[in-house]
């Protein structure tokens, strides 16, 4: 098979056959939703069923007309967090019994189908090995360090915002002087050379004014 057991216990893939790059808009919406099952107080409170159950929605999860409130966050959990008991809404964990929330589906986003074949073939081991598994669990972690990546990276371009602001000001002072292509050279190669152009423009336009 493609998956073995190491000497240490953890789990080898030896083949990459199908691989699947997820969007960063339905990576971020993923790990969302497995932080959100990892936080969850509890398999019913109705709080936690519905931030997990509108992030499924957002995935691009769509439910069959009549579907009851809990199917959403049922779909969720079945799927990612093999561990529970008893899905809410009265959903069963076998995907063929009549009250399986996979009955509940009209249609699964197209990004995330060989996701869920992952799911599923862990979920599937894992049964078969009579291990209880989160897989919520297990992938809370990498979800919180992309959010946090991504915070991290927001913050950063703002501050890089205010950075080049304030070096085009300041080199806008530095102009009279004729100190303008110092203060160009200290600024990030992109805005650089916007600025060079605009600076090389002012330069000529002062000099026809001179002549």
């Amino acid at each position: 098979g493609n998956i073995f057991v190491l000497e240490d216990g953890t789990i080898g893939l030896i083949d990459f056959g199908q691989v699947k790059q997820i969007s960063g808009r339905a990576r971020e919406t993923l790990a969302k939703v497995m932080v959100a099952l990892d936080d969850r107080e509890s398999d019913t409170n109705p709080s936690d069923l519905d931030t997990i159950g509108n992030l499924a929605l957002e995935l691009g999860v769509e439910l069959n007309e009549g579907a009851k409130r809990e199917a959403a966050a049922a779909v969720a959990m079945w799927l990612f967090d093999g561990s529970v008991e008893q899905l809410p809404g009265g959903y069963e964990k076998g995907e063929l019994s009549p009250d399986s929330p996979v009955k509940e589906l009209k249609s699964f986003p197209q990004d995330l189908v060989l996701v869920g074949r992952s799911t599923i073939l862990i979920k599937g081991l894992s049964d078969r090995l009579n291990i209880p598994w989160s897989l919520s669990k297990e992938w809370a972690p990498i979800g919180r360090r992309v959010l946090n990546g991504n915070v991290a990276r927001v913050e950063e371009a703002g501050t890089e915002r205010k950075v080049r602001f304030r070096d085009v000001t300041g080199m806008l002072k530095t102009w009279g002087k004729a100190k303008a292509s110092r203060a160009v050279t200290k600024m990030p190669p992109p805005i650089r050379t916007r600025v060079a152009g605009v600076v090389l423009r002012l330069q000529k336009r002062k000099e026809q004014r001179s002549e």
